[in-house]
């Protein structure tokens, strides 16, 4: 999931996240309401649904029909289902909380490399590989220490070749190893942590 995309879904979410937002929503499911009748309906000034109508627009919850002099509002229903299913299962909540914000060429890379949770190969070229590898080393559980046997097979749930992502990492400073123990290294804090 892009930066873009997530922007869109907490935006949504927050756009849900009031109980006169609910009762609104739930007052446009099964019919086009406009502000007064809203206002009427739930109890509220209509400046207050105005408000609110504001924000459910923001978060791209609202579908408007012009009948002049009224706007009325119904809810998108398949908007809120986007958004309930990025967040429907264990691996697309860990795809939201794992990846962090982007800018547009690096993202670019990690679509061409990775297929969803699993990485294709390796790039050839050293700056597509270092984000590569750094998206890797993102996507694993967070440790003091790795044992060897661990760290395989943490690795392997992304990519089968672990042991050239392992060498890849020390080699490029993003760990360390000792009697087959691998630490991270300022480097791989400094990309984890960030």
């Amino acid at each position: 999931m892009t930066a873009e995309d997530l922007d869109t879904v907490v935006t949504l979410f927050k756009g849900l996240a009031d109980p006169t937002r609910l009762r609104m929503v739930a007052a446009m499911v099964d019919r086009a309401r406009c502000g007064q009748d809203l206002a009427n309906e739930i109890g509220v000034a209509p400046a207050t649904i105005s408000h609110h109508l504001k924000v459910l627009g923001k978060a791209g919850l609202l579908i408007e029909t012009r009948q002049p002099p009224y706007v009325f509002y119904k809810i998108d229903l398949e908007a809120v289902q986007r958004a309930v299913r990025a967040v429907a299962t264990p691996k697309r909540v860990r795809e939201l909380t794992t990846a962090p914000p982007v800018d547009d060429d690096t993202q670019k890379v990690l679509r061409t490399f990775f297929d969803g949770p699993r990485l294709r190969a390796l790039p050839v070229q050293r700056r597509k590989k270092e984000l590569v590898l750094e998206e890797v080393l993102r996507r694993i559980p967070r440790r003091r220490e790795y044992p060897e046997a661990d760290l395989n097979a943490f690795i392997e749930v992304i990519f089968d070749d672990y042991c050239t992502v392992r060498r890849e990492w020390i080699m490029g400073q993003y760990m360390t190893r000792e009697a087959l123990v691998y630490r991270l290294a300022p480097r791989g804090q400094a990309i984890v942590n960030a």
